[in-house]
């Protein structure tokens, strides 16, 4: 029966192969998705997604609410601080409602808007902005930084040791990089030592101009004409270009740069008071980091409560049910091909029975 049953296999070798590869495919696959799931490592994933181990601020600042005046509080902070263990801690800031502009060269503000909208429309758009010595304003966005949350940065190119001399101008421009360390759109960046002028706008007037009237939310934007503008320019020298982990910066992007400066200098330059924006600390071991992570679970889990966090815990939990999914959805395509390739095999044995029904009627004939 065995020499029959292995003769039979060459009577139709198309048909053969097409069982076995039909048979093995769903395994193949199988291996493959459980390879590139375990090869997943949850370290990088944290180092790419967080830089502490908790952050905390206000529904406001992780959901992009760019018109908030006001996040975290400083009693709030210090009740966190008085309930937690912490090692590294520090407070990211903003100056509130401060518009702040930097400038670029024409052929670079045309080349940084043309990467949102045709290079025609940006054109078209060099009417609009400031012009200061030849060059176009941006809107940018200066963030203050605790000097201890300057560990978290990494450095690109330059220094940061002159962004704590009180007695030069310096500030930290900060890039975006691919996995490779290399710096996105870097021809239109200032180059370290370089002077860049920054404009705080203290006060704004906007009028109606079809009434002549100030202008409010709901007057169309075409109508919004400036009427009178107070500021006030602080030139800057560019000591280093950094990357700034997107879990400690505004998580989101205007036209022009981002920079960052030590709260004491943004507070001195811009001429008003800042706010804190986040909260973040890191904690000496497993057990005060789960101690920290139940404390805010329940100062957060109040539906009065505005209070948000972030931890290494919840991305951590976003990267196993980001791996389970994957594995889930690997696992049923699998069983899908596996099954087709078991009704194929045993459809081919029926096929086969069912049009050699003669034959085997012979071969029993003869006594087998």
């Amino acid at each position: 029966l065995s020499a029959l049953a292995w003769s039979n296999l060459g009577r139709n070798r198309k048909r053969t192969v097409t069982v076995i590869c039909s048979l093995t495919l769903g395994l193949t696959l199988m291996s493959v998705f459980y390879a590139r799931n375990a090869a997943f490592d949850m370290e990088k994933y944290l180092e790419r997604n967080t830089c502490a181990d908790f952050i905390v601020s206000t529904t406001d600042y992780f959901r992009f609410n760019m018109q908030a005046d006001e996040y975290i509080t400083e009693d709030t902070i210090a009740q966190i601080a008085a309930n937690t263990s912490q090692t590294t801690k520090g407070i990211g800031y903003q100056a509130p409602g401060l518009a702040i502009q930097m400038y670029m060269a024409e052929d670079l503000w045309i080349a940084n808007t043309s990467r949102y909208e045709p290079e025609s429309v940006a054109r078209q758009a060099l009417a609009h902005p400031e012009q200061r010595n030849g060059k176009y304003a941006v809107n940018s966005l200066i963030e203050g930084l605790d000097n201890s949350l300057f560990e978290k940065v990494s450095i690109v190119e330059g220094d940061l040791a002159p962004l704590f001399d009180e007695n030069t101008h310096s500030i930290v421009i900060c890039v975006d990089t691919d996995d490779y360390g290399n710096i996105y759109n870097e021809e239109i960046l200032p180059s370290v030592g370089e002077t860049v002028t920054v404009t705080y706008i203290d006060k704004i007037m906007t009028i109606d101009s079809r009434t002549g009237e100030p202008a409010d939310d709901s007057t169309p934007a075409e109508y919004c004409v400036v009427a009178s503008r107070e500021s006030h320019d602080v030139d800057y020298t560019v000591c280093a270009l950094v990357k700034l982990p997107y879990s400690m910066s505004f998580r989101y992007s205007p036209l022009g740069y981002d920079a960052i400066l030590p709260v004491d200098a943004l507070r001195r330059d811009s001429g008003r008071e800042v706010v804190p924006m986040f909260y973040l600390f890191d904690t000496p071991d497993a057990e005060a980091e789960q101690a920290a992570e139940d404390y805010l679970t329940s100062i957060t889990a109040d539906v009065q409560s505005t209070l948000m966090y972030e931890s290494k815990a919840t991305v951590r939990a976003d990267f196993m049910q980001f791996q389970h999914m994957f594995l889930l959805l690997g696992g049923v395509l699998c069983a899908i091909i596996g099954l087709v390739g078991i009704l194929n095999f045993f459809n081919a044995i029926m096929t086969s029975i069912l049009s050699r029904l003669r034959e085997f009627a012979v071969l029993q004939a003869v006594g087998m």
